[in-house]
């Protein structure tokens, strides 16, 4: 028996391509007119999607968050918080490519799911205005958690994680004696 139709499935990159290119557009509407605009955070820089990794991809952006006049900064100046945000993809990690028999009356056929991405690995390194690194989250997350609410959650998390270690005198510094 010849087969006639040949099933066209869509390559890895290809998806994650696609993927972070609607993820960089959910996230220019989330800074141009969303909750992250209104609350004074602005993107710094571009938006880099890497594909040159055969078996990582990742999206990279950079914002900056102004810090309101409060009773823990005494002067006028502008302070602001920089975060650096990575979604990370591998591709050994995509589910997908697993062949499901079904039995028909006769005949069995095979179907052949294609390449998909359920989870991503989220980074995201808060700076403060110095440059010196805060705090740092890194976790898997599930791709359909991925929404403006959800990032804000992660932010406000990694500022109380980054206040915790603060109070603790985590510092090296000062924990460094010459004799």
């Amino acid at each position: 028996m010849r087969k006639i139709f040949e099933e066209y499935i869509e390559s890895a990159d290809y998806k994650v391509t696609t993927f972070f290119k609607e993820l960089r557009s959910q996230i220019e509407t989330w800074f141009e007119k969303g909750s992250l605009a209104a609350q004074g955070c602005d993107l710094d820089g571009e938006i880099q999607i890497s594909n040159y990794n055969p078996m990582e991809k990742f999206l990279l952006f950079n914002f900056i968050e102004s810090v309101e006049d409060s009773e823990e900064f005494e002067n006028d100046e502008n302070i602001y918080y920089r975060y650096r945000v990575l979604f990370l993809v591998r591709i050994d990690q995509m589910a997908g490519e697993q062949d499901i028999q079904t039995q028909g009356s006769e005949d069995s056929q095979s179907e052949t799911n294609s390449l998909d991405i359920n989870k991503v690995l989220l980074k995201i390194h808060q700076f403060d205005d110095d440059n010196n690194e805060k705090a740092e989250l890194v976790e898997e997350i599930d791709v359909t958690d991925i929404k403006e609410d959800f990032l804000i959650d992660k932010l406000s998390q990694l500022k109380g994680k980054a206040e915790d270690e603060d109070v603790d005198g985590n510092d090296l510094k000062d924990d460094i004696y010459t004799q």
